[in-house]
């Protein structure tokens, strides 16, 4: 994309869905260490930690319910990606942690003006 194209609707919705998702984060206590991190195998939406935990958080944004919502759109290929760059974040860190968890933020825009923010902790429990 170059400098002067504009993001497409669903760019712009998933951006605001991740600052909503980054606020309710914070508000639910933690603390934000590093956002969209690229690598050839996936990106990490957010990376932050819950205590002592290290989370790995998926944002997902829909503004329809049609075809099951943002949590529908989290598939089993999906899931895999962000393991996949997960396990490139901690090779890549000195000081990795002992515990992780992957966790999913569900922004859902429906007929309500003000979207619901959902957090699934431990989402990708069946890994």
């Amino acid at each position: 994309m170059g400098p002067l194209a504009s993001k497409s609707d669903r760019q712009q919705l998933g951006d605001l869905g991740e600052r909503l998702a980054v606020t309710h984060l914070e508000r639910a206590g933690y603390v934000i260490e590093k956002r969209n991190v690229r690598y050839p195998v996936g990106e990490l939406d957010v990376v932050a930690r819950d205590g002592g935990v290290l989370c790995f958080i998926e944002v997902r944004s829909a503004s329809s319910t049609d075809w099951g919502g943002a949590l529908a759109s989290i598939t089993y290929r999906k899931r895999r990606r962000v393991i996949r760059a997960a396990e490139w974040y901690l090779q890549h860190r000195p000081d990795a942690p002992e515990e992780v968890r992957f966790d999913v933020v569900a922004v859902q825009w429906a007929e309500q003006k003000e979207p619901t923010v959902e957090l699934i902790k431990n989402a990708f429990n069946a890994e």
